[in-house]
């Protein structure tokens, strides 16, 4: 590689750690505000996905009346989520949280049964226990979503720092570079 292309490269992996990092910041510092802010930037792209398929379904002449149909009612839908989105966006955070944790409960569940009644390939005692956890972890969830989605941000925010300084202390110098 020639010695303007391994600059160009290391200048995008400096400025992409730096964003991780700043960003890992904001979102420990402020997680409620940061979530509000994904939902609406969430909410913003449903509308215009949502409007967009509804624009495509009615100027689709040539494509199969099944399709425009289906096609104008999901991007009605979905335009629909958007706007809810975008006047309350707690409302879509937790109805997430609520859905993951239904999630971890039903896996826990099924984990359940699979480390009860056994199945090939599995050691009971760590399936139950993992089982355990899951749904504990699910009715916590469900207990309290908001304070879910509030340890969810701080544990991504947490990442990004993590990740992003790690990328800038494995950043070879820059003599390296000269060579």
């Amino acid at each position: 590689m020639d010695s303007r292309a391994v600059r160009t490269f290391r200048v995008f992996v400096v400025v992409t750690a730096v964003v991780a990092v700043a960003l890992g910041v904001v979102a420990v510092a402020w997680p409620r505000p940061t979530l509000v802010l994904v939902a609406l930037v969430f909410g913003v792209h449903l509308v215009v996905a949502g409007a967009l398929r509804v624009f495509a379904a009615v100027r689709g002449r040539d494509t199969a009346p099944v399709w425009r149909w289906t096609s104008g009612v999901v991007g009605g839908l979905v335009a629909a989520a958007g706007l809810v989105t975008l006047v309350d966006p707690a409302i879509p955070l937790v109805v997430y949280a609520v859905l993951a944790g239904v999630g971890f409960v039903a896996e826990g569940i099924a984990a359940l049964v699979g480390g009860v009644v056994g199945h090939p390939g599995s050691s009971r005692v760590p399936t139950v226990v993992s089982a355990l956890l899951s749904v504990a972890a699910g009715v916590a969830v469900l207990a309290a979503p908001g304070l879910a989605l509030t340890v969810f941000v701080v544990v991504a925010g947490v990442a990004l720092v993590t990740v992003g300084a790690a990328t800038l202390l494995l950043l070879p110098p820059r003599a390296a570079v000269r060579r």
